[in-house]
């Protein structure tokens, strides 16, 4: 018999909020400075791990005058202002967030900057749902390694097998299983059963 679910663990942008095209817009606009042109599909075909795993997958072998940090903290830069000015589109997964928060603990696990992921929590008065938040820079190893999720299951206190994932790529999906939590595909899984809630 499977462990009754006792918390929820969100990925951030795809699964809650949809903020991926301002950061496709943030990193564009540093490699024009930089000289390289970024396309969607490069960005939206490679993005979903850690800045210094997924940057290099940007570049596709193309040579910059600066290292994956440094384009990174350029990034950061640029992203922030457009995620303190421009709308938030919000996804439809986040209307569990009110539904589960009396029942279970809730964690975000993203790959994303700390600060990137807070100053949207606090736009959308969400910084007091969640019981923990891991970033991207919180781990050594991101998605599809299972390092975030089992960080924010520990900093919850709760068992990896007593957690739902709730994830949009494949390597957090595949992140999840490695963790052995239980996940909640929301590009194509049915609805997860609420049975188990205590």
């Amino acid at each position: 018999m499977e462990s009754p679910i006792k918390a929820a663990i969100f990925d951030f942008d795809g699964t809650l909020v949809d903020t991926m095209p301002l950061h496709y817009e943030a990193y564009r606009r540093v490699f024009a400075e930089l000289g390289v042109e970024l396309s969607r599909a490069d960005f939206f075909g490679n993005v979903g791990g850690k800045a210094s795993e997924t940057i290099p997958r940007f570049l596709k072998g193309r040579q910059v005058s600066v290292g994956p940090g440094e384009i990174h903290r350029r990034k950061k830069n640029v992203v922030a202002e457009l995620l303190r000015s421009e709308p938030i589109p919000v996804l439809e997964v986040a209307r569990l967030l009110a539904v589960l928060r009396p029942h279970l603990k809730l964690a975000v696990a993203s790959s994303g900057s700390r600060a990137g992921i807070e100053v949207v929590m606090g736009r959308l008065g969400w910084s007091a749902l969640f019981d923990a938040v891991v970033s991207g820079e919180d781990v050594s190893s991101g998605k599809p390694a299972p390092e975030c999720f089992l960080k924010a299951a520990a900093l919850l206190g709760v068992e990896p097998a007593a957690c739902m994932v709730f994830e949009d790529t494949d390597d957090g999906v595949a992140a999840a299983r490695a963790a052995r939590m239980q996940v909640f595909d929301v590009r194509r899984a049915p609805a997860p059963s609420l049975r188990q809630l205590p």
